[in-house]
């Protein structure tokens, strides 16, 4: 880290992503009510929870930082002691410094890249989801990247939308995909999705897709 591939417009039209375009999906009246009678009359409705403590990232910023060490580290020595063997004399000779530079500007744009790429992930990776105002809007709470606490974050639900389906019939819960672990969500605006474990615990999956 719910809502996935069709989701629900308010009171009428469900959104169906397919290769990356939308098309508004007129639900049947019978699959509307039901989608919203357990949010009808309550101001707030958690329907996932990761089931873990808000703190669980919280060795992120020290491995992002022990990795950007070691590569910032590799960087700096192949800079100073990169050496080449002169092939006329055979004496060994600074490399030359295009070549020592871009060695060591390769080095830390990598070091930069995971670790930016594991601050990414726990920033997108969501502890909770609520539905919230009668089923109109969405609460996501994110982990933040000092694994600290987390954010919260407000969508209109008709904003939310998946690639993907969270029904499979497996597992415990319903939810279990081979080979995916993880279940991705969307909001209109944000360039990157939000990331909910398949392991979290989900209230109704079955009903969560036509949300």
């Amino acid at each position: 880290m719910v809502l996935t591939r069709v989701f629900l417009w308010p009171l009428r039209y469900a959104v169906v992503q397919s290769r990356g375009k939308h098309s508004a999906v007129r639900m049947g009246g019978g699959q509307i009510r039901k989608a919203m009678a357990p949010f009808k009359d309550k101001a707030e409705v958690t329907v996932y929870d990761r089931q873990l403590k808000d703190t669980h990232f919280s060795w992120a910023p020290w491995v992002v930082g022990g990795q950007l060490l070691i590569f910032l580290n590799f960087a700096d020595f192949y800079w100073r002691f990169s050496m080449e063997q002169d092939e006329e004399t055979g004496e060994l000779t600074p490399a030359p410094a295009w070549k020592r530079g871009g060695i060591a500007g390769i080095s830390l744009v990598a070091g930069v890249s995971i670790g930016g790429g594991i601050l990414h992930y726990v920033s997108r990776s969501v502890a909770r989801m609520k539905i919230v105002d009668k089923g109109s809007a969405v609460v996501l709470e994110t982990y933040r990247i000092s694994g600290r606490s987390t954010l919260t974050r407000r969508y209109p639900i008709a904003s939310m939308f998946s690639r993907d389906k969270l029904f499979t019939g497996l597992g415990d819960q319903g939810v279990t995909k081979e080979g995916s672990p993880q279940y991705s969500i969307y909001a209109k605006g944000s360039p990157y999705a939000f990331i909910m474990n398949r392991q979290g615990s989900f209230k109704d999956p079955e009903s969560f897709d036509t949300l």
